[in-house]
């Protein structure tokens, strides 16, 4: 059978594994739903009956039948030998893995705010705490990368577009002077987006660089979302 990665109509958490499939050549059906009503009301009572964890994203094919984005990712490489050759790459994947989740939920919850009368200004200083530690945080980045050509070490692996998809999101939520400022990490995202594979999906129509988020999320929310601060 086709593989089948269900996620929202957004970039989210499935670009990874868009990115990651779309590397390896696999054929398979990105269902994106763009009505709740679609996944809740009538696909969620199906998938129940063969997903553990019945969640978005998940990822269907002959093997697996899985939910949790970070467990597909792992599965995925693995099927597909993108994952370290060693001890110490496997470190390396994880220690930089865990890093980046930090910046991604803390994206999160500027994105989505707490559901009260204030929430925009909750938003609007969380907001502008991140980009006041932004620099530090990418320089801490660079650092691990040092001279390497991958976040691993010395072979490309499915960290390699977690990491990836997390400094484009950077990028595209807040000024591009930020990220720029790095010239390893200008030159790592540029590696990835010339990879054979990537960069015939970056610059097809199933690439969706915005929405990052959904609707009711505070930025990112758009498709026709630029960066303000």
């Amino acid at each position: 059978m086709k593989p089948i990665l269900g996620y929202w109509d957004i970039r989210g958490r499935a670009n990874p594994m868009r990115m990651l499939l779309h590397y390896v050549g696999v054929d398979f059906d990105d269902k994106r739903y763009t009505d709740p009503n679609e996944y809740y009301g009538k696909d969620l009572i199906k998938l129940s009956e063969v997903l553990d964890f019945p969640n978005l994203p998940y990822y269907i094919d002959d093997e697996v039948k899985m939910t949790q984005s970070r467990a597909i990712l792992h599965h995925l490489g693995q099927k597909h030998n993108l994952v370290g050759s060693n001890h110490q790459e496997l470190a390396r994947m994880g220690v930089i893995d865990e890093q980046v989740i930090e910046l991604i939920v803390s994206l999160v919850s500027i994105a989505y705010p707490p559901d009260v009368e204030n929430r925009k200004e909750i938003h609007q200083k969380l907001r502008m705490e991140y980009v006041a530690a932004l620099p530090s945080k990418l320089a801490a980045i660079a650092n691990f990368l040092g001279k390497d050509e991958w976040m691993g070490g010395k072979k490309l692996t499915y960290i390699d577009f977690i990491i990836y998809d997390a400094l484009d999101i950077n990028r595209r939520l807040f000024d591009p002077k930020h990220f720029n400022a790095f010239p390893t990490l200008v030159a790592y995202v540029t590696r990835i987006e010339n990879l054979q594979g990537i960069k015939e999906y970056l610059s097809s129509d199933a690439f969706q660089p915005m929405p990052i988020f959904s609707p009711v999320a505070l930025f990112g929310n758009t498709k026709d979302y630029t960066f303000t601060e």
